[in-house]
């Protein structure tokens, strides 16, 4: 069935405004992701090593998603170490399916150029 290109135009506007405009930048929606499909958490280390990014870069787009409530930092002792396992929250859950659901609005803007 061929979508009407007003409506894809009315459901990308809509979309967008649903999603928190702070929240959608690549690495916060990698983190994300990546809690979801780790649903047992994620250490420190382990993000750094998947993401290659500075400390500084982590730490602050992880302090961000923990500051709205997206994550939560677990502290756990490891070796005679504490670390914190970073989980995601049911309020992270449903804002990356908003941002799916965005970008999957634009995968139906680039079929309607293609027709």
């Amino acid at each position: 069935m061929k979508k009407d290109s007003k409506n894809i135009i009315r459901d990308i506007v809509e979309s967008s405004k649903r999603i928190k405009p702070k929240t959608f930048n690549l690495t916060r929606c990698t983190l994300l992701a990546l809690m979801v499909y780790n649903k047992d958490g994620l250490q420190y280390r382990e993000l750094k090593k998947i993401l290659d990014i500075s400390d500084g870069k982590l730490k602050s787009n992880l302090d961000y998603l923990l500051d709205i409530g997206y994550i939560r930092a677990i502290p756990v002792r490891l070796d005679k170490k504490n670390i914190h396992i970073y989980i995601i929250k049911e309020s992270g859950t449903k804002e990356l399916r908003k941002i799916i659901r965005w970008v999957e609005i634009l995968k139906d803007v680039g079929d309607l150029k293609n027709d």
